[in-house]
């Protein structure tokens, strides 16, 4: 092959890698318009959302009256006064209390749920829960 066919391939290369990038990136902000789009309509009148968490296979939201859960078919709502108790993970496995050494947080109400730290808003996500839970009990 001549040096123009490379210089071809290599352009034609970088026009499908573009072509790409930009497929995906319009399909994440496509996603994250649906999720606020989506999120507004579950919310009750004066209730503010805290902390929206990512999670694996959705996300976790805390609002001002009850946890929000994503789920592929929407959302599961979990008020603060049906949380039975929350359970913090450490990286050995062992329960802990403290926020920054948790690797999970597993809420218990009507079924179990576990938010995983795969973010910085996880830390303050785990605070704020503990504290409305300590406070309804």
């Amino acid at each position: 092959m001549e040096t123009w066919q490379y210089m071809l391939a290599v352009a034609l290369a970088a026009a499908l890698l573009l072509a790409i990038r930009s497929a995906v990136i319009k399909r994440k902000k496509r996603k994250e318009r649906d999720f606020t789009r989506k999120l507004e309509t579950v919310l009750q009148p004066r209730e503010t959302v805290k902390v929206v968490c990512p999670n694996r296979g959705g996300r976790c939201i805390l609002t001002s009256r009850r946890l929000l859960v994503e789920t592929r078919e929407g959302f599961i709502a979990y008020p603060f006064a049906k949380i039975k108790g929350l359970r913090g993970l450490d990286s050995s496995g062992k329960t802990t209390a403290s926020v920054p050494k948790m690797v999970s947080l597993t809420v218990k109400a009507e079924k179990e749920y576990t938010v995983y730290n795969t973010c910085g808003e996880f830390a303050e996500l785990a605070k704020q829960l503990k504290t409305k839970i300590r406070k309804k009990k």
